[in-house]
C-alpha cells in the first residue's frame, strides 16, 4: 500500500507540474512568432558555437604546429566576422525574450488585478491583504524571471549542447557515447533536488506572506503597540517568522548550491576518463591531435551550458512554486455570480423587502440572520438596531450582493437581486460607513469614485448638501488637493462628510448608512448627521446605528436580536412596549 500511494502521489504531483506549466505557456502562446525569431537567432547561436568549437583543433594543428601562414590568415579575418554574428545573435534572443517575458508577466499582472476586483467580498474574509500582497510582488517577480530567463537559457543552451554533442560524434563517436554518461547523471541530479527546492520554495512564499502581514499589521496598528508596550511582542513574533524563513529559504538554497559541484565534479571524473583515453589513442595513431582537441574543446564547451541548464532547474523550480500560488487566486470563483440575462433596472422606487431570509458566514456554523422578513417603503427611513453581532451590518451587505441568502430572498421593487445586473443595482445606491476610505488622490477623485464624469456643478452641489464645500475651497489646492494616504491630511467627521458627498453625488435612490457616525467625537458626529438629515429626503434609507440618538427621527426601526426580528416600530411605539429597544435606548441614556 505505501508503495502504491507513493507512486500515486508522485503522478498527481507530476500532472500538477504539467498542468500549471501549459497555463502558464499559455501567456507565451501570443508572441510566438517573437519566440520563433529568437529560436532562429539561437540556432544561428547554437552553429556558430559549434563550428568555432569544430574548427578549433584544425586551427591548434595548423596554426602552431604546422605553422600554415596561410591558415593563420584566414583565422585572423574569419573570427572577427563570427564574433559579429555570434554578438548579434546573443542580442536578438537576449532582447526578444526578454520582451516576451515582460509582456507575458505584464499580462498576468493584468489579468490578476482585474480577478482580484472580480471577487466576492468573501474571498477578501479569508485571504490576509498581506498574503495577496505577497503574491502579487514577490510570486510574480519570480514568475517573471522563470517566465524571461528559463525558456532563453534552455532553448539557447541545449541547441547549443546538441550541436557540441554532434561535434562529438563526428570526431569519434565511441568518445561522444563515453562523455554522454553526463546527460542521465545529470538528469537524475535534478530530479531529486528539484522536488526539494519545489517543495521549500512553496514554504517560503507562503512564509513571506506572513512576514508582509507582520510588517503591516503594525504598521497599522503602531498608536496601539506603543501606548500597549507591545513593541517586543510584536518584535518577538516578527522574528520567529523571519527566522522560519531563513531555514525554509535555505533548504532551498542548500539544493540549489549543490546542483554545480555536483555536475562539475561528475563532469571532471569523465574529463579524466576522456583524456587518458585520447592520451593512448594518439600514441597508438588512431587519433590525430587536431581531433583531439577538437573533442576536448567541445566537450569543455558542451559543459558550461550543460550546468546552465542543470542551474536553471532551481529558477524554473521557484517559478513554477509562485506561479501555483498566483494560480490559485486566478482559480478562485465569484460566490456571487450574475445571471445571463439579467432585468434592467429602469426606474427605481426603492422599495425593499427581505422574504424569510437567512444567511450564515462560510466561515461560521451559527447563522447569522433567520427567517427574517420585512418591507421598507419607497421614500421611508428605516434604521436597524440591535446588540452586537446581532446581524446589522450584514443587512447592508446582502442589499449590495456582496454575497447571497442562504435561504429566502431579497427583493428590489419587486425584484429578486440575484436577477439583477450586479453592477446596475450599485449604480441606484449610496454608501456610507463607520470606516471611511479615502484614496491617496484629489479631493475631486474622492467624491467622483462612483460618477467620474460628474461636473464640477454636480460636484460641489454634493459637496455643498454634505456640508463639506467650504472647507475644501479654503484647502491649499482646492479641490485639486491630494488627501494622502487614507485621508490622513483630514479629520474624522471631514473624511465622513466627503464620504457622504461621494455617496449622494451619484443621486441614489437608496442610501445605504453602517453606523456613520460611530467612530466620531460628539462636535463631529452632531456636524455629520446635521448633513446626512440634510440628504435623506426623497430617498429610502437604510441605517445601521448603534447609537440611538441617531434614529430617534426614523419612519421605522427594526430592531434585532440574535439574526431575528425581535420589534418594529418608531421610537415612540418602540418605547411604549417597553421591550428590547427601551432597555437599549435607557442603557444609553
Amino acid at each position: 500500500m505505501p508503495d502504491t500511494k507513493t507512486k500515486s502521489d508522485a503522478q498527481t504531483a507530476k500532472n500538477q507540474t504539467s498542468y500549471l506549466t501549459r497555463t502558464l505557456f499559455e501567456y507565451i502562446k501570443p508572441y510566438k512568432k517573437k519566440f520563433a525569431h529568437a529560436a532562429l537567432s539561437m540556432i544561428a547561436l547554437a552553429t556558430v558555437r559549434g563550428g568555432l568549437v569544430y574548427l578549433m583543433g584544425p586551427v591548434i594543428q595548423g596554426v602552431f604546429i604546422e605553422k600554415n601562414l596561410d591558415m593563420l590568415r584566414l583565422v585572423l579575418i574569419g573570427l572577427p566576422i563570427l564574433a559579429i554574428v555570434r554578438m548579434a545573435a546573443e542580442y536578438i534572443n537576449g532582447y526578444l525574450m526578454s520582451w516576451i517575458g515582460q509582456k507575458a508577466v505584464q499580462q498576468i499582472r493584468d489579468d490578476l488585478f482585474t480577478h482580484i476586483h472580480r471577487l466576492s467580498i468573501e474571498f477578501y474574509w479569508r485571504k490576509r491583504s498581506s498574503d495577496v500582497m505577497s503574491r502579487v510582488i514577490n510570486d510574480l517577480n519570480n514568475v517573471q524571471s522563470a517566465v524571461q530567463f528559463v525558456p532563453l537559457y534552455l532553448i539557447r543552451d541545449s541547441l547549443t549542447v546538441m550541436g557540441l554533442i554532434g561535434v562529438l560524434f563526428y570526431v569519434n563517436w565511441r568518445f561522444a557515447l563515453i562523455s554522454l554518461v553526463i546527460i542521465p547523471v545529470a538528469s537524475t541530479v535534478m530530479k531529486v533536488l528539484g522536488k526539494k527546492m519545489r517543495k521549500s520554495s512553496m514554504e517560503s512564499q507562503v512564509i513571506v506572506g506572513e512576514i508582509s502581514h507582520r510588517f503591516q499589521e503594525s504598521l497599522q496598528g503602531m498608536t496601539v503597540v506603543k501606548a500597549f508596550n507591545y513593541e517586543e511582542e510584536a518584535i518577538a513574533k516578527f522574528r520567529r517568522s523571519n527566522d522560519d524563513y531563513f531555514g525554509k529559504t535555505m533548504r532551498y538554497l542548500r539544493a540549489a548550491a549543490l546542483t554545480g559541484p555536483l555536475m562539475e565534479f561528475i563532469g571532471s571524473i569523465i574529463m579524466m576518463v576522456v583524456i587518458y583515453l585520447g592520451g593512448h589513442a594518439i600514441f597508438e595513431g588512431t587519433m590525430t591531435t587536431a581531433a583531439f582537441f577538437s573533442f576536448i574543446a567541445a566537450f569543455f564547451t558542451a559543459y558550461m551550458p550543460l550546468k546552465n541548464i542543470a542551474n536553471l532547474n532551481s529558477k524554473l523550480q521557484l517559478g513554477l512554486a509562485s506561479w501555483e500560488r498566483i494560480f490559485q487566486i486566478l482559480e478562485e470563483k465569484p460566490t456571487v455570480t450574475i445571471v445571463n440575462n439579467p432585468k434592467p433596472l429602469e426606474c427605481v422606487q426603492g422599495r425593499i423587502e427581505f422574504d424569510r431570509l437567512g444567511y450564515k458566514y462560510p466561515s461560521r456554523d451559527t447563522q447569522v440572520l433567520k427567517n427574517l422578513s420585512f418591507q421598507i417603503e419607497p421614500g421611508q427611513v428605516a434604521a436597524f438596531v440591535g446588540p452586537s453581532g446581532s446581524g446589522k451590518t450584514t443587512i447592508i451587505h446582502l442589499l449590495l450582493r456582496f454575497f447571497d441568502p442562504v435561504t429566502g430572498r431579497v427583493l428590489i421593487d419587486g425584484r429578486e437581486l440575484r436577477e439583477i445586473d450586479t453592477k446596475e443595482l450599485k449604480d441606484h445606491m449610496g454608501l456610507v460607513t463607520q470606516d471611511t476610505i479615502l484614496f491617496d488622490d484629489t479631493v475631486l477623485k474622492n467624491i467622483t469614485i462612483g460618477k467620474p464624469a460628474a461636473t464640477m456643478d454636480e460636484v460641489i452641489e454634493a459637496a455643498t448638501a454634505a456640508d463639506v464645500h467650504n472647507f475644501i475651497k479654503a484647502m491649499p489646492q482646492g479641490y485639486d488637493t491630494r488627501l494622502g494616504e487614507r485621508g490622513v491630511k483630514l479629520s474624522g467627521g471631514q473624511r465622513q462628510r466627503l464620504a457622504i458627498a461621494r455617496a449622494i453625488i451619484k443621486k441614489p435612490e437608496i442610501l445605504l448608512l453602517d453606523e456613520a457616525t460611530s467612530n466620531l467625537d460628539t462636535t463631529s458626529e452632531q456636524v455629520v448627521q446635521a448633513a446626512i438629515e440634510r440628504i435623506l429626503k426623497g430617498r429610502t434609507v437604510v441605517m445601521v446605528a448603534h447609537r440611538l440618538s441617531t434614529v430617534r427621527n426614523a419612519d421605522k426601526i427594526f430592531v434585532l436580536r440574535q439574526g431575528e426580528l425581535a420589534e418594529t416600530g418608531n421610537h415612540e411605539e418602540l418605547l411604549a412596549k417597553n421591550g428590547v429597544y427601551k432597555a437599549l435606548y435607557e442603557a444609553q441614556n
